[in-house]
């Protein structure tokens, strides 16, 4: 999503000509470069402090770029293990850790199942007017 800015800000010229010649190279327009400059510092943020991108720019510092290995998930045995853990009962306590829980009821579809956590009892029924009203 695009958004145009109401109101001109002020740039360091040198940042704009830099961003014409570095966006010249990747075939960007200048705010096209500046933008992509943001999304990048934003992306570093998350995982650097400003005292180490300091660092890094004055050359205390190295960043060493790895690869990361990640093994491909099956979505059918994604969708299998949590259906078993539904069943089971397993899957709303590892949702929450909340003393009670709420999911939909196996013995009356359309119901809901209040679970209590701590002894797994289940009470059915459903919410009206922001109450939870049993129906057994």
């Amino acid at each position: 999503m695009t958004t145009t800015l109401t109101s001109p800000i002020r740039l360091n010229p040198a940042l704009i000509a830099a961003a014409k010649r570095e966006g010249s190279i990747n075939k960007r327009s200048a705010p096209k470069q500046i933008e992509f400059w943001a999304e990048l510092g934003k992306a570093v943020e998350l995982v650097m402090d400003r005292n180490d991108v300091f660092a890094v720019i004055q050359g205390l510092k190295k960043i060493k770029v790895e690869s990361v290995k990640s093994v491909a998930a099956d979505p059918t045995d994604v969708f299998n293990s949590l259906e078993e853990s539904r069943k089971s009962g397993e899957l709303g306590k590892k949702v929450t850790s909340s003393a009670v829980y709420f999911e939909a009821s196996q013995r009356k579809p359309g119901l809901l199942d209040k679970v209590h956590s701590a002894t797994g009892k289940r009470q059915t029924g459903r919410f009206y007017n922001g109450e939870f009203k049993i129906q057994e």
